[in-house]
């Protein structure tokens, strides 16, 4: 068992600022564990509840703690009892010579950014681009969101006007070009907001192409993993048409 030190070393990586401090984060449940565990990743522990470990059987590469304890250390209202600790990755730089970027401002749902993880991934993108105050991907319900993504996707945090500045960026908006006739071209950036503000750095933006995805129906909005999941697949669709190199996975196998 971890010592009394280790626990709540461990117990702290639930805020942002310690998994920052000690470059560390906590991923739970059995199905993302075992993806780390066979991703070739680093560990700085293994973890499992008594109560978990006596239902699977689990072998001696975990440290066994009692039930409270992680509780104690779960981001997870219902703990799934078995938990791994990680390094962070090093901050990425933005590989502008990508064809196509997924970017995110003021993003501040952690169940929206891992869908967002997961769709990138979907579409063979190693990158995503956020704005600084964008939720930390790090944050346990982001991972869980990403159902291992996040092992192969990138979030890169930065000043949008300032790493855009001469980019050529296409931003979702309720009002512009409808979707499906918007000039995606190699390379550029797709631009989502959050459902509540927006886009908010547009007029920062001097090569923006506003477009917006037409609605027939009576729904209020989309979130931005819905917004976002329609757009790029009509991005990347309107890219490989124009013979853009197949950064993207197959639609099927």
């Amino acid at each position: 068992m971890p010592s009394a030190a280790k626990l709540k070393l461990y117990a702290s990586l639930r805020m942002s600022k310690y998994r920052q401090k000690y470059g560390l984060f906590t991923v739970e449940g059995r199905k993302v564990v075992d993806e780390v565990i066979h991703s070739g990743c680093r560990l700085e522990a293994l973890l499992a509840s008594e109560s978990y470990a006596s239902r699977q059987g689990l072998t001696s590469a975990f440290e066994i703690i009692p039930d409270a304890e992680m509780k104690r250390l779960s981001q997870f209202d219902t703990t799934p009892g078995v938990m791994a600790v990680l390094d962070l990755k090093p901050q990425a730089d933005w590989n502008a010579k990508a064809p196509l970027t997924l970017a995110v401002d003021g993003l501040s749902d952690p169940g929206n950014l891992g869908t967002l993880i997961r769709l990138a991934d979907w579409y063979g993108l190693s990158q995503i681009v956020a704005s600084h105050d964008t939720v930390d991907a790090y944050n346990a319900k982001c991972i869980a969101a990403s159902m291992g993504s996040f092992l192969r996707v990138d979030v890169v945090y930065c000043d949008l006007i300032e790493t855009f500045q001469d980019a050529r960026v296409f931003g979702a908006f309720l009002e512009g070009t409808a979707l499906y006739e918007t000039p995606f071209e190699d390379p550029c950036v797709l631009l989502i907001g959050s459902e509540s503000h927006g886009i908010r750095q547009a007029e920062g933006l001097t090569r923006l192409h506003r477009f917006t995805i037409p609605q027939w129906g009576q729904a209020e909005s989309l979130n931005a993993a819905m917004a976002a999941g329609i757009s790029l697949d009509n991005a990347v669709r309107r890219l490989r048409e124009n013979g853009v190199p197949d950064f993207a996975l197959p639609l099927s196998k």
